[in-house]
């Protein structure tokens, strides 16, 4: 049995490292394209391309179809493979992207017949108050509609990959895909063109080179794809079943995002608070999609087999071991985040349009951003734990009630603001932590009927040592920063960078003899496992 479980673990890991080199080098290209934009990008440019038009439109849509059919497609066509055939398996996958293509095509037709109406729902952006941002945001929107389709049915082919284990391709195509856009955004600077109509080239070029790459990794399989309409089949009637629910909440989400990152913001009418709304984000969403989002695909395959095998024992374990290796890194690292927001804004983005103003914003929003990581990287092994179970209404019920929670909390805050902007984007970011933070609570305590997972007294302890260890270092790199002449005084991009590098320094060695002091083993078993690939690869 215990050779049993240390197999798995290693086939858990060995998948979650060929995905995390391809989110890497996503996330890389995905960096880069964040500090390109915030240096050529107007702000008002910045707001109505990116934000509006694609963050608020194609990109919900595209999250839509992925967040219903990822959890939902992956369990029953597994089950197909194994209990049926291939055969049955890909008619029922036939199926269903038949359908997706056909709504997908008319949703885009939509979206180019109607930019304005779209513009006009999402947003406060009026042709009266702002005609020139307001015409941008709509010309996007038609612009990018074609995204959509490439996006989107590039989530079912990430699917279809992860079913047969071939994991880095699958997770490759989003890289590619974010290097597509790179190359436009650094082709519009050089060839001095139209930046804004270049970013909405590459976004729908990107979205073609995704499913092509995701086809690639499918080339043996080609011969399986043709259109289907067997609705029907069994198959077909279980995904049915499974997304229903599923998308009652996640288009519930999608609305707290649009009424959180635009609705509200664009209430104030002050350029660039979207823009930093969105940059605060990227780092919460990068190390979240990096570690626990690729550690999350990894397992859900792993998770569906041993639901099947009814070894719910095993899945307790799993996530338990898994979510305290994880808040062992992004607790503490949620912290020295805080202490060091200003700096490391600057660092990465300061520059042309990019001013000490939206630095001021976007190290707000990321501090309080950044807060959601370690209750964020547990609620995605839950949530697999959920799906794994075929829990789809469980979820679903608390996605809503927390996600109406956020949105209760930005509209508190427009109201109490006063038209300062910091307060309110405080509240929008801060609101957001709290409710993802009491989600994941309840997802767990709610896990515990069907899976032994986080055991009172024995996670308390190590929520103890956790929060001493971490505080502690905290405190003495916040002294370091603020408090010593020399530190606090260094200014410009090398001086953000010593700031960093210091800081950094007293934090990591303070928490890590924290941490051994304390006894926190799950740092030490993570980095012990991490030393020992990096020697395999040596």
């Amino acid at each position: 049995m215990g050779e049993h479980k240390t197999s798995l673990e290693k086939r858990i890991f060995k998948a979650g490292m060929l995905v995390l080199i391809a989110h890497v080098l996503f996330k890389l290209a995905g960096l880069i394209q964040a500090m390109v934009m915030g240096h050529y990008l107007p702000r008002s440019t910045f707001d109505s391309v990116y934000v509006i038009a694609f963050e608020g439109v194609i990109f919900m849509l595209f999250l839509i179809g992925e967040e219903v059919l990822g959890p939902s497609f992956l369990p029953v066509f597994m089950r197909e493979l194994d209990v049926e055939s291939e055969k049955s398996a890909w008619a029922f996958a036939n199926t269903v992207l038949t359908l997706q293509f056909i709504v997908l095509v008319i949703v885009a037709g939509v979206l180019c017949v109607a930019p304005h109406t779209i513009v006009d729902i999402l947003t406060r952006e009026s042709a009266n108050a702002s005609p020139e941002k307001y015409e941008l945001a709509a010309k996007s929107v038609r612009t990018l509609a074609p995204a959509v389709i490439g996006l989107s049915l590039g989530s079912t082919t990430y699917v279809l990959l992860n079913g047969y284990k071939r994991f880095f391709l699958a997770a490759f195509g989003d890289a590619v895909w974010k290097f597509c856009v790179v190359l436009f955004l650094i082709g519009g600077a050089v060839l001095k063109g139209d930046n804004a109509q270049m970013l909405m080239w590459g976004l729908v070029a990107g979205s073609v080179c995704k499913v092509g790459t995701h086809l690639c990794g499918l080339r043996d399989k080609l011969h399986m794809f043709r259109p289907a309409f067997a609705f029907s089949h069994p198959a077909f009637r279980r995904l049915c079943w499974l997304a229903l629910p599923l998308l009652a909440g996640i288009l519930m989400a999608k609305v707290r995002d649009d009424y959180n990152n635009v609705y509200i913001l664009s209430a104030l009418d002050e350029s660039g608070l979207m823009q930093a709304n969105s940059m605060g984000r990227k780092l919460q969403n990068t190390l979240l999609f990096l570690v626990p989002y690729t550690l999350s695909i990894a397992v859900f395959p792993f998770f569906c087999e041993l639901v099947d095998q009814n070894d719910h024992a095993s899945l307790g374990r799993l996530v338990t071991r898994f979510g305290r290796m994880l808040l062992s890194v992004f607790a503490p690292f949620a912290l020295f985040v805080a202490v060091a927001a200003v700096p490391l804004t600057s660092l990465l983005f300061k520059g042309g349009h990019f001013d000490a103003v939206a630095v001021q914003r976007t190290a707000l929003s990321l501090s309080f951003y950044t807060f959601v990581l370690p209750a964020a990287a547990i609620e995605t092994l839950a949530m697999q734990a959920f799906f794994a179970n075929r829990r789809m209404v469980t979820v679903t019920v608390v996605g809503i009630v927390f996600s109406t929670l956020s949105i209760a909390i930005s509209w508190i805050g427009l109201k109490v603001c006063g038209g300062h902007e910091l307060v309110l984007l405080a509240f929008i970011a801060g609101g957001f932590t709290l409710s993802r933070t009491l989600k994941c609570v309840t997802l767990v305590e709610m896990l515990k009927q069907s899976a032994p997972v986080f055991p009172f007294l024995s996670t308390l302890s190590f929520l103890s040592r956790l929060a001493l260890a971490a505080g502690l270092a905290s405190g003495l790199s916040w002294l370091v920063l603020h408090q010593v002449a020399p530190v606090a005084g260094l200014s410009g991009r090398v001086g953000d960078l010593l700031k960093l590098g210091i800081a950094g320094a007293v934090f990591g060695g303070v928490y890590l003899a924290g941490a051994y002091g304390l006894r926190i083993t799950e740092l030490h078993e993570l980095l012990a496992f991490a030393l020992q690939k990096v020697r395999k690869r040596a």
